[in-house]
C-alpha cells in the first residue's frame, strides 16, 4: 500500500527547519515507500521527524504517515511512538488532529503486534469499532482488522474473526479498494469463521460465491503482481470451500449442491488463465490427472478442525518421464499441516493423461495445478 501523504506535503510541513538535508531525506523516504523499502522509509523517518515543525498544519498527517509505515516496516515499537504522540498531544498542537480514532486505531494495532493478548485484541475492536462509527477513508483501518482478523482467527475466536472481517471490508469499500484481493480475502475468512461457529450452506456459498467472482477478474486482469495475488485468493477460496463441503457431512450436503461441478463453467479454465499451454490454441489442453502409485500421506488430524477433510494446492512443473519438479505450494485448507503432511510423497507423485484427447490431438501443459484430497476418516 502506498503513502498516504505526499512527498509536497512533507516538504511543506519541514520548510523553513534548520535541517539543511531535510528535502533531501523526504525525498529518500518518499523514493523508499515508492520501491516498496518500507524499513528504509522507516529509517529515513526517525531521522526526519524531529526537525517537523509541531506547529506545521502537516504534523499530524506526517506522524500517523511515519507510523504507517513503521507498521509496514514490521516496526511496531517505532510506530508506537508516532501514535503515543498523536493520542497525547495531537489534540493540543496548533492544527489538531482531525481523525482522532485513526489514532487510537494505530496505537491499538502497533500495540497488539508487540504483545498479542486477549485483551489487546479487544481493545484493537473496540478501537475499530469507533473508527466505524464516524466517516473517513483510511488504510490505517483496514489494515489493523486485517491483523486483528488473523490473530483472532489464531486465538480461534470465532465470532470476533468475522467482526473483524467485515469492519475491514467496510474501511476497504470507503477507500475504494471493492475488487482489491485484501477484500475477497477478508470476505473468505469472514464465510469461514461464520463456518466455524455453525457449519451452514450459506457460509459454504458465500465462499464459492467469492471463487467465481475472483474466476471471472482473473479471466479479465492483465498478467502480473495484481493477477498473482487474485491468483492467490482463488485458490485460498476453492480449497476452503471444498473443505468446508466435506465439514458438512452427508446430512448436510443432502441439501448443498457441490460447487465443485460447476464452478468455472462455461469459461476458460483456471489452469489455462494462468499457465497457458504451449501450441495451436485450435486444438485443447491435454486433461492431467495424478497416477495411482504414490505413498499415501497420513490424515494430519487437528482437534479444532475435526470435522474437516483436507485440501491441498501445488503448481508443478510437467516432466516428460511422468514426473513432476518444482513444486509451488499455493495453498493448505483447513491449516498449514496438511501441506505439511504431503510434503515427504510429492516426489513419489506422477502423472497420467485423463481423457480421450492424447498428445498431438492436445496440447501438453507445462505447469500443472494439482489439488490433493484428504478423505475425511483417512
Amino acid at each position: 500500500m502506498r503513502a498516504m501523504i505526499s512527498a509536497l506535503a512533507v516538504l511543506a510541513a519541514l520548510a523553513g527547519s534548520a535541517h539543511a538535508d531535510a528535502q533531501a531525506d523526504v525525498a529518500a523516504f518518499n523514493s523508499a515507500v515508492e520501491a516498496g523499502d518500507y524499513r528504509g522509509a522507516s529509517l529515513v523517518a526517525a531521522e526526519t521527524w524531529p526537525t517537523v515543525d509541531r506547529a506545521s498544519p502537516e504534523a499530524v498527517a506526517i506522524a500517523r504517515e511515519f507510523g504507517w509505515i513503521a507498521m509496514l516496516a514490521d516496526e511496531p515499537s517505532t510506530a508506537l511512538s508516532y501514535a503515543r504522540f498523536l493520542l497525547e498531544q495531537g489534540q493540543a498542537l496548533a492544527h489538531p488532529d482531525s481523525t482522532p480514532t485513526v489514532s487510537r486505531v494505530l496505537f491499538d494495532w502497533a500495540s497488539l503486534s508487540i504483545a498479542v493478548s486477549p485483551q489487546a485484541r479487544t481493545r484493537l475492536m473496540g478501537s475499530l469499532n469507533a473508527r466505524a462509527a464516524v466517516a473517513g477513508r483510511d488504510l490505517i483501518s483496514a489494515r489493523a482488522a486485517q491483523v486483528l482478523h488473523t490473530e483472532a482467527w489464531k486465538a480461534g475466536d470465532w465470532a470476533q474473526a468475522s467482526q473483524a472481517a467485515e469492519l475491514a471490508i467496510r474501511f476497504l469499500d470507503e477507500v475504494g479498494a471493492a475488487q482489491s484481493p485484501a477484500r475477497f480475502e477478508m470476505r473468505r475468512g469472514m464465510a469461514a469463521a461464520a463456518f466455524m461457529r455453525a457449519k451452514s450452506g450459506e457460509a459454504y456459498n458465500a465462499v464459492y460465491d467469492v471463487v467465481e467472482e475472483l474466476h471471472n477478474l482473473i479471466a479479465a486482469t492483465p498478467e502480473g503482481s495484481i493477477r498473482d495475488r487474485l491468483a492467490g485468493e482463488y485458490f485460498a477460496a476453492a480449497a476452503w470451500g471444498d473443505a468446508m463441503y466435506s465439514a458438512l457431512g452427508e446430512r448436510g450436503q443432502r441439501n448443498v449442491p457441490d460447487r465443485r461441478a460447476t464452478a468455472g463453467a462455461n469459461r476458460k479454465a483456471i489452469g489455462e488463465l494462468l499457465y497457458p499451454a504451449p501450441g495451436d490454441v485450435s486444438l485443447p489442453r491435454c486433461r492431467i490427472a495424478l497416477a495411482r502409485n504414490f505413498k499415501q500421506p497420513g490424515f494430519p488430524y487437528q482437534a479444532r478442525f475435526k470435522d474437516f477433510g483436507g485440501v491441498v494446492v501445488y503448481a508443478l512443473d510437467v516432466e516428460p518421464n511422468g514426473a513432476f519438479s518444482e513444486p509451488r505450494l499455493l495453498v493448505s485448507a483447513p491449516h498449514e499441516g496438511v501441506a505439511q503432511a504431503v510434503e515427504d510423497v510429492i516426489s513419489t507423485w506422477r502423472w497420467r493423461i485423463d481423457g480421450g484427447a492424447q498428445p498431438p490431438g492436445c496440447r501438453m501443459p507445462e505447469t500443472h495445478i494439482l489439488t490433493f484430497e484428504f478423505a475425511l476418516g483417512r
